[in-house]
């Protein structure tokens, strides 16, 4: 293709050869040859153009049940995100590949696993990459990761940007996700898998079978909130036969709303089966999965609801309301300390995981 030169644009540079120069001032006339269009990409960091920095979000939006969120606390250090920027080109392959390799802790002459079990790499702002960096960078990571029983997802990737991986040897099958939430979300799932399998060390060299959907059994409610009490939960326990007087069972449909930004905080809930979306101003930043609570913070200020909670399948929940959360507090002040107390260890874990996903701060 030809086409004529233009100046890139301001606070870019050429990129020769893994180094960065300001770019020459074209000459009416002047022309290249390239088999692809013109792009121009940033200057970030040492790699030459192209950046390669630790993502601010370590967590998916998932919101699940408290010993499964431990685990996640806890093991955080397993799930590793990096955000790809620019237009990687031959020349900051080799550069960009030992930038990789130190953020994963991997080196190709240690035999020693992984420090960590998934890399996350999110190409949402990576413009390009050709030919030669995908062999010479994102094969031979990809590959040493497996060597390492660890494995490398990809996500927000363009469409050329896949297509160049694939044609060039980087394995997708199973390992291409839409959105960094979902790829992360995949990772933890595949966390908790090894983690509630009763393998916290060992890592299986299996390929991606991990990666499917976390399937829980439901649980009884008492032992959902059981779990935020520790030294309490045997009274719970004692008391588990009152739960049903003021907790209520129910089922909504996929796409029913629970409640709508504005409306009154009347209800506390906690999800049985099925998942429920949290969205504000139309932007899902929640999905409480089997055992997570909802709700609770505005209940308890007596705020009217900051979001929209509406079922993304179907879902069976356990419900609170105002009356009955009254009437515990009057009849049963024992039993209504202790879901008190559960509820704030939810919305303090909330807080936490907030300054994991980016929604605080």
């Amino acid at each position: 293709v030809r086409g004529r030169v233009a100046a890139p644009p301001r606070g870019a540079a050429w990129i020769f050869r893994g180094r960065v120069a300001a770019a020459p001032r074209p000459r009416r006339g002047d022309s290249v040859e390239t088999g692809a269009h013109l792009r121009y990409a940033s200057v970030s960091d040492e790699t030459g153009g192209v950046s390669c920095q630790r993502s601010k979000r370590t967590r998916s939006v998932a919101r699940r049940d408290f010993h499964h969120r431990m685990i996640l606390s806890e093991r955080s250090a397993e799930i590793l995100a990096l955000d790809i920027r620019g237009f990687v080109f031959f020349g900051a392959a080799a550069a960009l590949l030992a930038r990789l390799k130190r953020e994963a802790g991997v080196d190709d002459e240690d035999e020693a696993p992984s420090p960590v079990s998934w890399v996350v790499l999110d190409c949402s702002d990576c413009a390009g990459v050709d030919a030669t960096a995908v062999r010479a960078c994102f094969v031979p990571f990809q590959q040493l990761l497996l060597q390492k029983r660890a494995k490398l997802l990809f996500c927000g990737l363009r469409p050329h940007v896949r297509e160049s991986l694939e044609r060039h040897g980087a394995d997708l099958n199973r390992a291409c996700f839409k959105t960094a939430d979902a790829a992360l979300e995949a990772a933890e799932d595949a966390l908790l898998k090894r983690a509630t399998a009763g393998q916290p060390t060992q890592r299986p060299p299996d390929s991606f079978d991990e990666l499917r959907p976390l399937e829980n059994a439901a649980r009884p409610l008492e032992e959902i909130l059981g779990e935020y009490l520790e030294d309490e939960k045997r009274d719970l326990a004692a008391a588990a036969g009152d739960l049903g007087k003021y907790f209520s069972r129910h089922s909504i449909s996929q796409g029913d709303a629970l409640f709508a930004h504005g409306d009154e905080a009347k209800t506390i809930y906690v999800v049985h089966a099925g998942t429920v979306d949290l969205k504000q101003a139309g932007k899902r930043i929640a999905r409480v999965k089997r055992g997570g609570v909802l709700g609770e913070l505005c209940f308890l200020l007596r705020h009217r609801q900051s979001l929209d909670a509406a079922a993304a399948t179907h879902v069976d929940l356990w419900s609170l309301t105002r009356d009955s959360y009254d009437a515990m507090r009057r009849d049963q002040p024992v039993l209504h300390g202790l879901i008190q107390t559960a509820l704030l260890k939810s919305m303090a874990l909330q807080v936490s995981e907030g300054l994991s996903i980016g929604n605080w701060g």
